[in-house]
């Protein structure tokens, strides 16, 4: 490092020129005093030729979809054998819902919401690559370690360790997409990430429906673990990370290199920390400057750095529909991730195998319809927000009905084929209606949100959707108590008019919301015309070379 100071050395070079050079009062920002101007675009314009619909970095994107795929495998692994594992624990039906289906989804869920935060607001301010290796390490090892699972308390340790990397890698994955594709295109990427995410799940609830009854409960969760920690090792070792904002034109196309985001994200903070305590000490007294005030400082100025932010990120109206939306709408797809499978086995007298198989129809329908409602959602967001938003509401609300049949329906039967064929062309049909909304909210909370904040956003996004998925079952499994499963599963996916609703009334917000990210790059642009020498102003962009 020869112009500008980092972190590792900057108790070294805290009065040196370079060091003055290199820090900015606006925004306090660590730039490199030769560093070159960059361009700027708005979003989605064309870029050197670029075509608008293409990936900056493939391999990047196909890193980041297998480590969803694996993080969401781990999710339903329990689903097709909670009949067995209440067994082996020792409980009756009325346990079984409660702890096994309630209490577990707590863990896996909400206590885990804290770590969420924190990881979103990482991804925002040090090198995201890092933090995915780290969350990725953290959601397969437990998992792993299942397998030597004997007590209930040990399960439930384990399940919500892994439920913090299933809740954290959401902003992550999130911040890092919109960074690879324009506005124009991220509802495709956004069906992408979504397909990965169904399928992960798809496949690790089929691993534990064939293997489970054969081979034990425990098993699927280390047949899922085992090449989870093989993804981890390949993120670490070939992926890149892009430079923030480079997809609105924030920073120069050849600054994404994998560490110098994250660098200059964590430098700015650590800098104006490090300024921050010399100042309060050159006027207090004379003592020599402390290295562990700034720390303290740093860490200040990280949580509230992280405060300002929500409170950007929240004013946005949209955001607030989004994320309330999240909150009813996740209650449905907890009976589907955790009871239905059981229910379906048990209840309708299906067995493990049928069951999953059922619900492997239904994931290949939301495959299809993540597929397609992104396709759709895209082409209707970019002749109009409002059409979007409400092919999202009228989607969620028709995916009810579907659903309704299914839990309704007592023709089940395994060996006649005419009839599990009618049921499995319902599931997928309803998987092409559940799927529209999530992939289409996630893209649309992409676009309304500065890229310095994505990672935050998709954070509180998580947190709301997390309250959902956790108290979800356990409401459900209380109406179970009171009505039983079926009166309970049937009253349960009404849960997505208010979700419908939410969605549609995004529309009216979105225009105004997405034209403030579009006016903060043209600011940029144009104060980068204007010779001003910044190339960045914004807390947690990426992209300045340190050289």
């Amino acid at each position: 490092v020869s112009n500008c100071v980092t972190p590792s050395n900057l108790f070294f070079h805290r009065n040196s020129e370079a060091t003055r050079q290199c820090q900015m009062r606006r925004g306090r920002i660590l730039v490199p005093p030769n560093a070159s101007r960059t361009s700027s675009h708005l979003p989605g314009q064309r870029r050197g030729g670029r075509r608008a619909m293409e990936c900056r970095d493939p391999r990047a994107f196909a890193l980041l979809c297998a480590a969803m795929f694996f993080v969401y495998s781990d999710q339903n692994l329990m689903a097709p054998n909670l009949s067995q594992i209440a067994d082996f624990f020792g409980y009756d039906d009325d346990e079984r819902d409660a702890k096994l289906g309630g209490q577990i989804s707590v863990a896996f869920f909400l206590l885990g919401l804290p770590a969420t935060l924190i990881i979103g607001l990482l991804c925002d301010v040090v090198q995201r690559k890092k933090v995915l290796v780290a969350t990725l390490l953290l959601g397969q090892g437990p998992c792993l370690l299942t397998i030597f699972v004997t007590e209930y308390w040990q399960l439930f340790v384990l399940r919500t360790l892994t439920g913090i990397a299933v809740g954290g890698a959401l902003p992550l994955v999130y911040s890092i997409a919109g960074d690879l594709f324009p506005p124009t295109s991220r509802a495709y990427a956004s069906a992408m990430v979504g397909i990965c995410s169904s399928l992960g799940s798809m496949c690790g609830q089929g691993v534990a429906g064939f293997m489970g009854p054969t081979f034990g409960w425990r098993l699927p969760f280390a047949a899922v673990a085992a090449p989870g920690l093989v993804v981890a090792w390949l993120v670490h070792a070939f992926a890149e990370e892009p430079a923030r904002g480079v997809a609105e034109g924030k920073a120069d196309e050849e600054d994404g290199d994998d560490e110098s985001g994250g660098k200059a994200a964590y430098a700015e903070t650590y800098t104006a920390a490090v300024d921050d305590a010399m100042e309060t000490k050159t006027k207090t007294s004379d003592e020599p400057y402390d290295e562990n005030i700034s720390r303290v400082t740093f860490l200040t100025r990280l949580a509230l750095d992280f405060a300002r932010k929500s409170r950007s990120v929240i004013s946005r109206r949209t955001n607030v529909l989004g994320f309330l939306q999240g909150v009813p709408g996740c209650v449905p797809w907890s009976i589907i991730s955790v009871f239905m499978n059981d229910y379906l086995a048990n209840d309708k007298g299906l067995g493990v195998e049928a069951a999953t198989s059922l619900l492997m129809c239904f994931g290949l329908g939301a495959m299809g319809g993540t597929v397609g409602g992104g396709v759709v959602g895209q082409r209707l967001y970019n002749a109009s927000p409002v059409y979007a938003t409400s092919f999202m509401g009228a989607a969620a609300v028709a995916g009810i009905f579907p659903w309704l049949f299914l839990v309704h329906a007592d023709d089940y039967d395994g060996n006649d084929a005419s009839a599990m064929s009618q049921k499995c062309a319902v599931a997928i049909f309803a998987g092409l209606l559940c799927s529209v909304t999530g992939v289409n909210v996630r893209a649309m909370t992409v676009n309304v949100n500065d890229p310095r904040e994505r990672g935050t956003a998709f954070a509180w996004f998580n947190l709301t959707d997390d309250l959902g998925k956790g108290f979800g079952p356990v409401l459900i499994a209380y109406l179970i108590h009171r009505m039983g499963r079926q009166k309970a599963f049937e009253l349960g996916f009404w849960f997505w008019v208010p979700c419908g609703v939410l969605c549609a009334l995004c529309g009216l917000t979105v225009p105004k919301d997405e034209a403030r990210v579009r006016r903060s790059a043209e600011s940029l642009r144009q104060r980068l015309g204007g010779g001003e020498g910044e190339t960045a102003s914004l807390l947690g962009k990426g992209g300045d070379k340190m050289v």
